[in-house]
Formats: structure tokens, sequence, C-alpha cells
């Protein structure tokens, strides 16, 4: 009663913003929830629970592989963290307050974090995502406003800030999926040392295993966008890390006509995806690709066990001034720097299971067999 008590009292200091104050609601109550649910003993949370915590920088395959998680009928989504990637940081936080409003779930918190890199340097633009990041819909563009009024609840504080705070009040029961450059986590380190220790796992979509690069000749996205902040993430973050780069995904390309034929599910979220996806998909046949899931293929290895089938631990640490080769993933496969292995990585996928957990965004209703209520 107290905290209703509250809530309503401070919505209503929102006037003319029925949204704001609704949301206020909404997160007070989350709050609460929080709190209680942290002192139950965990033989009470449910079998298999997972809690992650989304660093993202939400193109398709980030907004595909969110909805992942939010579908998942164990996993109870803590926190989205925004970091500067695949546009312009402002549309990519509108990106993330989207997902969320299609999926029913604007209770997540969304965080706006670092929109450059640890030196400051704009992130080159990914051609695939387009100017947006979402596939350039101008429906979207005609709704843009009304999104963004929303954004009134959308937290900003110092770019770490959040994950600290998550991390601490879920010590040791919190999963950090990184999905876009390292910049926001590398800050926290940088802030806590003791950040790491914390976390229960930490599963990174980004570098590469065998030197082929997307957006130079020898380094991925994510880890060419801010080099030093995947150094720092690598050799001092002190927890588990399950690292899903660039050639695994390669391997594992999905057919377009099967993507297109989970799109046809009569749901919003299945619509959702079909209309974000429709240039991606056409640039991607242009030049004769298929369906690559960077982004779908980590949130697939935390969701499910069985999804990776193989991988290898070494010492791995990324390259910072190479001339050709900044941002390259660096592994120690002949154990030259005598170094403690500090990463998973995973080598070999079971395609079925990944098409599966990605087929669980597009008809989220087919989850809900013992899906624990949202807090």
């Amino acid at each position: 009663m107290v905290f209703s008590y509250v809530a309503r009292t401070f919505a209503a200091s929102q006037s003319r913003q029925s949204i704001a104050g609704r949301n206020c609601i909404r997160r007070i109550k989350r709050t609460f929830s929080r709190t209680a649910f942290t002192m139950c003993s965990e033989e009470e949370k449910p079998h298999g629970h997972k809690r992650f915590v989304i660093d993202a920088d939400p193109g398709v395959d980030d907004t595909h592989a969110i909805m992942m998680a939010l579908a998942h009928p164990n996993v109870e989504v803590a926190g989205i963290t925004i970091v500067g990637g695949n546009c312009d940081i402002d549309q990519i936080v509108l990106n993330a307050v989207r997902v969320l409003k299609t999926c029913n779930r604007l209770d997540i918190p969304v965080y706006r974090g670092s929109a450059v890199s640890l030196l400051g340097e704009i992130p080159q633009k990914s051609e695939y995502h387009m100017l947006d990041g979402l596939g350039d819909v101008p429906l979207f563009r005609r709704r843009a406003m009304r999104i963004r009024r929303m954004l009134v609840w959308c937290n900003q504080s110092m770019p770490c800030k959040p994950l600290l705070r998550l991390s601490q009040w879920y010590r040791g029961d919190l999963t950090l999926i990184a999905l876009g450059p390292l910049t926001n986590i590398a800050m926290a380190i940088r802030l806590d040392a003791e950040f790491g220790k914390r976390l229960k796992h930490c599963y990174i979509m980004g570098g590469n295993t065998e030197g082929q690069g997307n957006i130079t000749t020898s380094a991925e996205f994510n880890f060419h966008h801010d080099p030093e902040a995947a150094s720092i993430v690598l050799n001092e973050l002190q927890c588990p890390i399950t690292q899903v780069g660039w050639e695994v995904t390669l391997r594992n390309m999905i057919s377009w006509d099967w993507f297109d034929e989970a799109c046809k599910a009569d749901t919003r979220e299945a619509r959702f995806l079909r209309l974000i996806h429709d240039k991606p998909e056409a640039f991607c046949k242009k030049q004769e690709w298929g369906f690559i899931p960077c982004d779908q293929t980590a949130m697939a290895v935390a969701l499910d066990d069985g999804v990776a089938t193989g991988w290898h631990s070494e010492y791995a640490t990324v390259e910072l001034n190479g001339k050709y080769t900044r941002g390259q993933m660096v592994i120690d496969f002949r154990k030259v720097l005598k170094r403690e292995h500090n990463c998973r990585m995973v080598t070999k996928i079971d395609l079925d299971r990944l098409r599966s957990c990605m087929g669980m965004a597009m008809n989220p209703g087919s989850n809900k067999s013992g899906k624990r209520k949202a807090m």
C-alpha cells in the first residue's frame, strides 16, 4: 500500500504526461518487487531461472536477440544498457524503447550509455541495419514523436553506473549479455575493479577467432569500434566469459526462407521482425548472403546450454596498434604468452536449437507454460 501511494503521488506530479505517469508506477513497483524477490531464498526461485542485463546497440540483430530473451519463460531481464554502435546513440535508445513497447515490456528500464569509444571515436555505421538501425521502416518515422515522449522515463546517468548498480543488487546472480561495443563494460571495470566478481557470467558477441573481419580486413565490428574497451574486458573482467565470434556465425548461416516462414506467425512480434528485416534482407540477397545470426547466436548460447556444442578455452586479447589488424582478437593457441585462460570461445552450434530459440521471439505465446509473472 505504501509503494502504491508513493507511486500515484509521484505520477500525479507528471501532469499531462500520462505515459510517464504510468511508467513511474511501474518503475516504483518494480523496485519493491525486486527487493522482495532478492530476499527470497534460492530454493524459492523457479527452476532454471536466469537474470540478464543486456548491453546492446539495438540494430535488427540486437532487437531480435532482446526479443528472444523477453520471450523465454525462465529469463528475467533486469535492464537494458545502451551503447553507441549501429547508429546514433539517441536513435539506439529510441529503438530499444520501441522494442519493449512492441513486446509490452515497458516495465524494463533502459539506460543510455556511452555514445563514443573510450578514445572518443564515433562508430562507423553499418549498412546492414540501415540509417535508423531498424531497417528504415517509414511507419516508424511517423510514430517516432510518440515514442520520444516516452523517453522521459529512460534513465540517464554516468554510462556505466547502471551496470554497477545492477551488479550490486543482484550480486552473484546477474548474467551480462554484451551485444555491442564493450565501452560501457570497460568503464564499469575502470570505476569498480570488483564489478566482474559480482557477475555470474558474461556472454559476448564480438571478436574473431580466425582473423576474418566484417568491418575491416581482419576485425569484427564490435571489437573494432572500441579495441581498448574489448582489451580491458577480456583481461580484467574477472568473471567467466563465453565469446561468440564472427566466424562461428558465418558457419551457421540460416536461410532467408526459414526466417520468412517463421515471421508468418500471427503475432505483433513476428510482424515487427518482418518489417525491420525487409531492407536488410534485400541488402543481404544482393550480396548473396544468407541470414547471419550474430547477436541471436550469442543470446541463444546464453539462453540454452545445449546450443553451443563445441568450444575451446584460451587466453585472448585484442590488437591495439596494428595498421591492418587493430581490433582483431588475438588468441594464444600455442601458450607463448603463458597466461591463464580468460575466455571460452564457441566453435560449434546446434543449428536446430538455435532456430528454436530464434523462433521464440516471433511466437512468444507458445512459451508461456511455466512463465514467471513479470515484475
